[in-house]
């Protein structure tokens, strides 16, 4: 083989490295947004999944080695075999996890599995470039392609495959390429113990693949069912997350990137209680409004129950979430098409950069935001993020956001109370039962001095909220109680890894 190695032959295996690097760091990709998509807590996800990867892929070049003859044969299997496992692994791991099988375990398996393939590829390519040219050419061309390789996998991942394709049909796209790199290497290399069965095994692995990338709508309706049970009413990747509304009779139930945001059957009693008593707790009677988070709409609906709104705002950082919320006839029945009301005015962005950059003054901020599962929702319960609210608030202004369960997530409540308390000087905890979520807590915020009074209001239908339900919401039980915690800023962001801890062991 040494002598027969052409141009164009050795153009091939170049090119060869280029997709094998290019498919190596897209699986590593795939799966560690696989395990944050269904664990939380990218920063532990993927700081466990390119361990893993790297360590197997070491092992893969060692073992390398090992392989003497038949080299491009032995490459070729490989690629299929990768193909395989790599394209499979999604599909596995999203149907196995609904049978709550220890997901880590298979996690690893599948890391290790697939690194110690893609370590086999570098190795045993460059042995067999060794028939064309100097070994320092060699090794040049095959580590600058590599790299290359990783480059394009490493921003065709997030900016293309995931937004467009997502993690099943990506996982499948690149085994398929891997297999149609095995299938192009039998077709133009000579070598001399090539048989035209050779192309039987790598012909089956990639029209299976394809086949199944061809059914890859039918395979996610039928993994979501696995992990939501209840009819799919719509599910889409947006750029951010996976966004699914199910139906079970007359109740909907929303889930961002897998976490229940609201049934219907109880979303009324989380909504008021985050609502209502920054409104009346403010004096004034014109009222501006600022919700962050919250694109479903259910907030700004019950904002607009009040006469004394004058604006909202809204800003929400995922497009497909307001488009969801305006223009989806059962989203409009559940908040009332309050995101088409005249006095809505919807921002698409980062609450943290708008509150950085606005020059605009609100009497009342309202915080819907996601749970602090992560380190980048974290920062949304920071210092530096309330210090920005209170900037933005005018002279009477009332503050208030969701904070997660004080009973199942307790430090990570106070958390986020005590983080506030460094930057207003009034900070009020409450909390009420919503069966859907548990016990379920709140923190307000108030500018102004005074006594502490919610007035009765006889303008508002309200369905849960009084003030004399307030008054009790404000009593915590001795399992829930204050404690005292570390403070989240932006630098040390401590709140996720409370909010993880606590919810580890918990299924809700």
């Amino acid at each position: 083989m040494k002598n027969s190695l052409g141009v164009f032959e050795q153009r091939l295996l170049l090119f060869s490295v280029f997709i094998v690097a290019l498919c190596g760091i897209t699986y590593e990709l795939v799966l560690g947004s696989l395990a944050t998509y269904l664990l939380g807590n990218p920063v532990q996800q993927y700081s466990i999944t390119i361990g893993f990867f790297l360590v197997s892929m070491g092992i893969g070049s060692y073992l390398s080695r090992f392989f003497v003859d038949k080299l491009l044969k032995t490459f070729i299997l490989i690629e299929v075999a990768l193909g395989i496992a790599g394209g499979m692994s999604v599909i596995v791991l999203n149907y196995l996890f609904s049978f709550s099988i220890s997901y880590y375990m298979l996690h690893v398996f599948f890391l290790i599995a697939i690194g110690l393939l893609v370590g086999l590829e570098i190795p045993l390519l460059t042995r067999i470039l060794k028939g064309y040219g100097a070994l320092k050419d060699v090794i040049s061309n095959v580590l600058s392609l590599d790299y290359l390789g990783g480059l394009g996998g490493s921003l065709l991942f997030p900016l293309v495959l995931f937004p467009y394709a997502g993690r099943l049909l990506t996982s499948l796209t690149v085994g398929a390429l891997n297999i149609s790199v095995a299938i192009a290497l039998i077709a133009f290399i000579r070598y001399p113990e090539r048989k035209r069965s050779d192309y039987v095994f790598p012909v089956v692995a990639l029209l299976a693949v394809l086949a199944i990338a061809f059914s890859s709508d039918q395979l996610n309706h039928f993994l979501k069912k696995r992990l939501f049970f209840d009819d799919i009413v719509f599910s889409r990747r947006s750029q951010y997350q996976e966004i699914v509304l199910t139906r079970t009779g007359d109740d909907f139930r929303l889930y961002l990137d897998g976490s229940l945001q609201f049934s219907t059957f109880d979303e009324y009693r989380y909504h008021e209680m985050l609502v209502y008593p920054a409104l009346m707790l403010h004096p004034g009677s014109e009222k501006k409004v600022l919700v962050m988070g919250g694109g479903d709409g259910l907030a700004v609906r019950d904002v607009l129950k009040c006469n004394g709104v004058k604006s909202v705002t809204l800003v929400e950082l995922d497009p497909l979430m307001i488009s969801l919320a305006r223009h989806n006839p059962s989203f409009k029945r559940i908040n009332r098409d309050s995101l088409n009301d005249s006095r809505v005015r919807v921002i698409i962005g980062d609450a943290f950069m708008y509150l950085r950059k606005t020059s605009e003054t609100y009497d009342v901020i309202i915080a819907d935001f996601p749970d602090p599962h992560d380190e980048s929702i974290s920062k949304l319960y920071s210092v530096e993020l309330f210090r920005m609210v209170k900037r933005t608030l005018r002279g009477n202004g009332v503050f208030i956001t969701q904070s997660t369960s004080p009973l199942f997530a307790r430090d990570a409540f106070w958390c986020i109370h005590n983080t506030m308390g460094q930057v207003f000087s009034r900070v009020t905890a409450y909390h009420v039962y919503v069966p859907t979520f548990g016990d379920w807590g709140f923190n307000i915020a108030m500018l102004r001095k005074g006594k502490f009074e919610m007035p009765e209001r006889r303008d508002i239908d309200f369905r849960f909220f009084s003030p004399a339900t307030f008054a009790g919401s404000l009593y915590f039980p001795r399992d829930s109680r204050k404690r005292l915690t570390k403070i989240n800023t932006f630098d040390r962001p401590v709140l996720y890894t409370y909010y993880l801890n606590a919810w580890r062991y918990m299924d809700y």
